[in-house]
């Protein structure tokens, strides 16, 4: 993957990549998160934010687009490579 050549992606650790991303997050999708730009102040926030999103992106696409099996075929894929 290429990365554009931002503050943002030039990260030293993934903990600071992980805390630049949550800063983004909230100060670009504030007003499409609501009150569940909160999540992201909770250790696994992002994750959690992930699935909302992926629930709401089915429930208004009736089933249509469904990012919540292909995770989950992603996660079974990586279990099963290590």
């Amino acid at each position: 993957m290429i990365l554009p050549n931002t503050p943002l992606f030039q990260a030293k650790t993934d903990a600071e990549f992980r805390i630049r991303m949550i800063q983004h997050i909230k100060e670009t999708y504030g007003d499409v998160l609501g009150k569940d730009i909160n999540l992201l102040d909770l250790p696994n926030g992002l994750e959690i934010v992930q699935a909302r999103i992926q629930q709401r992106l089915f429930d208004m696409s009736n089933g249509k687009i469904d990012l919540i099996s292909q995770s989950e075929d992603d996660s079974i894929d990586l279990q099963r490579v290590a």
